[in-house]
């Protein structure tokens, strides 16, 4: 019986909902089969996935709570198959099943977005939320329950703001009041945070849909009481949990694992790392990580301790998979933006909560723009957006004092925090008079 209808058929949903269900179906706590489409025109997938009689293989590879995992999971959850555009009536039909009850979401985080000239008469060729509007109006004029929706596309509140698109297009079609207030009150539409590494198309056996990705989940999902009725992922120990809010979750995401990344990756390439496992398995920078997770990272984060830390001993787990070689050089992708978002959050908390400067994130301050100094003359490529570029080619004089300045960087002037541009100075003079080894133990020794 078709529970859930899928829209999205790429490497990260068939690796991370499917596993969900499957495991779920199996333990006898969930009784549903998924119905599967794309959002886009393209069909490769799809049509891979029906000439496999919609069976395919997850390859599970890495560290999950000290042991390490290498593992084949079988995936005959799926029961159907849709071409979103030329088996429209079809998807029709699903969408309308008295048995329905969910829908996941993953059209990449462009997918959420509301464009004012789509028309309900060119469904399904709009946009993803029109899509969903119109389905879910046939649905409605059917007299059909509401449905609890679950997108997993990575922009923040999710589903508040799918539900906000449903309804811009409602309105912009004249459809009835009515169809709104079901919208309102019998639809859920669930915030939701996912988290796997997903490393794409596995080579096994003869399974043109294989998908590899480590074995660490973690679906944080903000619900309702109808919907956490209806989803049966959360009793199962493979970390999907019913949350308040996923704001704090966020932000304990991208300030851990995307912030150690930011905060360590410039420093270890100049150290002599190429990939994050080696890196991390230095003794000298994993004192580095250690000290900055939790003298300073966890501090600005208002969770649980002892979840937190979980949290983190799990992430550093996760870098030191043996089956995936995360290149450094990869992770720098434009640092600076990234150093903004996951990185300098975590400073200004600090800062603003106890009155200082933190040391080991001024010095990782410090390696980005020791990083970025005279890029064009280094041995390794520097990638990021033109305008950074071209303020690094162009600076003369205190380097350090411009960088923090720089209100389109930032934000606002970082000189202006009290020690702040001291912090960082010393740091990247140290690092640029002893390299970044001898510089981060004499940080390591203060």
């Amino acid at each position: 019986m078709i529970k859930i209808l899928q829209i999205g058929e790429g490497n990260f949903l068939r690796a991370f909902a499917e596993h969900f269900i499957q495991e779920a179906n199996e333990k006898g706590i969930y009784d549903g089969k998924v119905a599967v489409c794309q959002p886009r025109k393209n069909t490769k997938v799809i049509n891979a996935l029906k000439n496999q009689e919609c069976k395919y293989n997850i390859l599970l590879k890495g560290r999950l709570n000290g042991e390490v995992i290498n593992e084949v999971k079988p995936i005959s959850c799926v029961e159907k198959c849709i071409d979103t555009v030329g088996e429209y009536d079809e998807l029709k039909r699903i969408f309308c099943l008295d048995s329905l009850e969910i829908v996941i979401s993953n059209t990449t985080e462009a997918g959420i977005s509301f464009v004012d000239s789509d028309k309900m008469s060119e469904s399904p060729d709009v946009s993803f939320p029109a899509k969903v509007t119109a389905l879910l109006y046939e649905r409605f004029k059917k007299g059909k329950g509401g449905l609890v929706f679950l997108p997993v596309e990575l922009i923040e509140n999710n589903g508040d703001e799918l539900k906000k698109c449903i309804i811009k297009y409602a309105k912009l079609w004249n459809l009835e009041n009515g169809f709104i207030d079901y919208i309102e009150n019998e639809c859920s539409f669930c915030n939701t945070l996912v988290d796997r590494i997903v490393t794409g198309k596995a080579e096994y056996k003869n399974d043109e849909c294989a998908v590899a990705c480590e074995p660490y989940s973690s679906w944080i999902i903000e619900a309702d009481e109808k919907a956490q009725k209806d989803i049966p992922f959360c009793s199962l120990d493979m970390g999907a949990n019913f949350v308040k809010s996923v704001l704090p979750y966020r932000e304990r995401k991208v300030k851990i694992l995307n912030g150690v990344h930011t905060m360590s990756v410039l420093a270890g390439y100049n150290a002599g790392f190429k990939i994050v496992r080696d890196m991390v398995n230095d003794e000298t920078f994993k004192a580095y990580i250690d000290r900055g997770l939790n003298e300073e990272i966890l501090k600005t984060i208002d969770l649980d301790e002892n979840e937190l830390k979980t949290f983190a001993n799990s992430v550093l787990e996760r870098f030191n998979n043996p089956f995936i070689d995360h290149k450094l050089l990869d992770i720098s992708l434009n640092s600076v933006a990234k150093f903004k978002a996951r990185c300098l959050c975590s400073l200004l908390d600090y800062y603003n909560k106890f009155e200082k400067v933190p040391s080991v994130l001024s010095f990782a301050f410090a390696a980005l723009i020791n990083f970025y100094e005279n890029f064009e003359n280094k041995d390794y490529p520097v990638n990021d957006v033109e305008s950074v570029l071209d303020f690094f080619r162009n600076k003369h004089g205190d380097l350090v004092f411009d960088v923090l300045a720089n209100v389109d960087f930032w934000g606002e002037d970082l000189t202006k925090i009290d020690g702040l541009y001291e912090k960082v100075k010393g740091y990247f003079d140290s690092i640029k008079a002893l390299g970044i080894n001898k510089a981060m133990e004499k940080l390591l020794n203060e």
